[in-house]
């Protein structure tokens, strides 16, 4: 009886980890390519993906410096939201970035951000995260 209970549970968590794979996996390891965008500007206007916004220089470095959290245009225009120190990526808005980490409902738990720079990569420091 014991055995058919065990095999039983065992079925019922492979049924259930083959129709919700997020029971096994909470993430998913991504690696994006795009520009660094001031989520906020961008959202609100879905065109912002420099650092100057209209007559306000420097407006996408400022919202991140303030706390606004930074984010990625990719190349196929999808946003991506990063989690990681924005005031760590203010200096780079508008610039080619990429991001190494895990996908989470769209957003990327950063462990990793890269600046173009003279055709090569740069790492850029995040710190730590509180």
């Amino acid at each position: 009886m014991l055995k058919a209970k065990s095999t039983v549970g065992s079925l019922l968590v492979l049924w259930m980890a083959s129709y919700s794979p997020t029971i096994l996996s909470a993430d998913k390891p991504v690696s994006v390519e795009g520009t660094l965008v001031d989520s906020k500007c961008y959202l609100k206007d879905n065109s912002l993906t420099g650092n100057d916004h209209g007559p306000m220089k420097q407006c996408g470095a400022m919202c991140l410096k303030a706390g606004t959290p930074a984010g990625v245009l990719a190349k196929d225009k999808k946003f991506h939201a990063i989690i990681a120190p924005s005031t760590a990526l203010a200096e780079h808005v508008g610039e080619k970035v990429r991001v190494n980490g895990s996908l989470h409902n769209g957003s990327i738990l950063a462990d990793k951000v890269e600046v173009s720079k003279d055709g090569k990569w740069e790492e850029v420091k995040l710190g730590a995260m509180m």
